[in-house]
């Protein structure tokens, strides 16, 4: 009896082992499964996305490489040109900014972004495409319009009187970018006023192009000295205290003009920005293409007789790598400079014309005396 006891004791303390050993297998082959899962998960989770571009690379691999870096795609120019003024004055995070403020989701993350037709084909490229992202600046501009068309202006561009888009004067290399990736839009953006200006055998829409003169007194005298936007941009836009915690600005005003110098050396029309954040105001002017372009040129007196549209040496910042104020001693000899040219009219004389007869009466009156 008592052996008997014995045995059964026995095989229930091994049974109980066996149990203890396969309870502690379990467990751990559990737990080396769920590490398994669980970093396999986390392996797909942080592998790279899909491209934006898969299904345009097989047969445009090289835009779609370009692309990547443009402007268009990254919208660095506007981190680090905040980054440099108020932000960097604020000592705000741009990228937390960036796409807190939604500014990430009016820059291209795909073809179709713009190439709106079936599969990216067959969608043209017009002045609405480019109107989705660009209407609160420059398509409004362009148009005669205040920023997000929210009024009228004191002028369209001419270019869009004449009918042309975007795409007339900005080539498919800028849009898609050229593989170099750059700071500003001043860099990537390559078009200028003498590419077709300064062709006598060019022709946009089947229209022959206006060309560039020195035989015009003003552009003589002012030839590689002033961009041909300093004079022919009917007006700007002064941003006027900004609220960084909002996104909401006072005043648009475009009775204000500014001209600076650009990192090229020439003179053209630069853009203020007043920026308030937590009860500090920041300053700022940015080298701007209005596109507000006039066929005629400013007078003569809008800038010689009108020095305070030179920035000067203000306590504000320059935004942009190069550009600078005009000296004191600059904006004085513009002011000083004798007017001995008018901007002349198909009607009305010109200075020399006055004074040529000016002397031929003087030289009559002299004669009579003797």
């Amino acid at each position: 009896m008592n052996q008997r006891f014995q045995l059964i004791r026995n095989f229930r303390n091994i049974s109980g082992k066996k149990l203890y050993t396969n309870c502690i297998i379990s467990i751990v082959l559990v737990m080396v499964s769920a590490f398994f899962i669980l970093t396999t998960n986390v392996a797909f989770a942080i592998e790279e996305p899909a491209s934006e571009f898969e299904s345009c690379e097989p047969c445009h691999s090289d835009i779609t490489a370009n692309f990547s870096s443009s402007l268009h795609y990254t919208g660095s120019s506007m981190k680090g040109e905040y980054e440099k003024g108020a932000a960097g004055e604020f000592g705000m995070d741009m990228h937390v900014f960036y796409e807190e403020r939604g500014c990430s989701s009016c820059h291209a993350t795909s073809c179709t972004s713009c190439h709106t037709g079936e599969g990216g084909h067959g969608g043209d490229i017009t002045l609405e495409t480019c109107d989705q992202c660009h209407f609160k600046k420059q398509t409004s501009y362009f148009q005669g319009e205040l920023p997000a068309h929210k009024g009228v202006a004191p002028n369209a561009d001419v270019h869009y009187e004449k009918g042309l888009d975007c795409t007339d004067c900005h080539t498919a290399e800028e849009i898609h970018g050229d593989g170099v990736a750059y700071e500003s839009q001043m860099e990537a953006v390559k078009v200028t006023c003498s590419d077709c200006h300064t062709d006598p055998e060019k022709t946009v829409n089947g229209m022959s192009v206006t060309q560039y003169s020195l035989d015009t007194p003003a552009h003589s005298i002012h030839d590689g000295k002033l961009d041909c936007s300093a004079c022919h941009s009917g007006w700007l836009i002064t941003c006027v205290n900004c609220h960084l915690e909002t996104g909401q600005l006072d005043k648009i005003d475009v009775d204000r003009f500014y001209l600076a110098r650009s990192v090229d050396g020439t003179i053209k029309p630069f853009i203020n920005m007043t920026t308030s954040y937590n009860n500090s105001t920041h300053t700022a002017f940015a080298e701007w293409t209005p596109h507000t372009t006039t066929r005629e040129a400013k007078d003569c007196v809008f800038c010689h007789e009108n020095t305070e549209i030179f920035c000067g040496d203000r306590e504000a910042v320059i935004l942009g790598a190069g550009g600078s104020f005009l000296s004191q001693e600059t904006i004085d000899r513009i002011a000083e400079a004798p007017l001995g040219v008018e901007t002349d009219s198909e009607d009305t004389p010109g200075f020399m014309v006055y004074m040529a007869i000016a002397g031929v009466l003087a030289g009559y009156f002299v004669m009579r005396r003797k």
